[in-house]
């Protein structure tokens, strides 16, 4: 196999995971379907340090709100690289999975449809230059 079948593999692979990401994210914004208010309970923060050694800082607000008698408090599935983003007791607008409460979504949270039809862009123009020019 050819350096043009290694990249028209990759391209399949890369459009595979484009879709996944369009799918999934669009079957989990019709699974979380309950309106709830979270509020801010804590606020994760990760550290990434680049090649240079340079450190940045995300932050994830950790959210918790009740369903019934249960108390649900898990990370938020968004985050920031401004710590002054989230502030601890704010409240967050969701909506939550009636049959798993603890699949949750804020309402600004977006499906990662722009991201996965991304990724099917570039795998097509791999795609493309790769039939093309090689």
């Amino acid at each position: 196999m050819g350096v043009k079948g290694v990249l028209l593999i990759v391209s399949g692979i890369m459009c595979l995971v484009g879709f996944l990401v369009v799918f999934l994210g669009y079957k989990k914004k019709k699974r979380c379907t309950e309106p709830a208010i979270a509020q801010i309970v804590d606020i994760k923060r990760s550290e990434d340090t680049d090649d240079k050694g340079n450190k940045s800082y995300r932050y994830q607000p950790v959210l918790e709100f009740r369903v019934g008698v249960e108390t649900i408090r898990k990370p938020a599935g968004v985050s920031s690289g401004k710590r002054k983003a989230y502030k601890i007791g704010d409240k967050v607008n969701i909506r939550f999975n009636p049959m798993k409460p603890k699949e949750f979504m804020t309402t600004k949270q977006k499906t990662g449809a722009l991201t996965g039809v991304g990724i099917m862009v570039a795998a097509a123009v791999i795609a493309g230059f790769t039939l093309y020019f090689a």
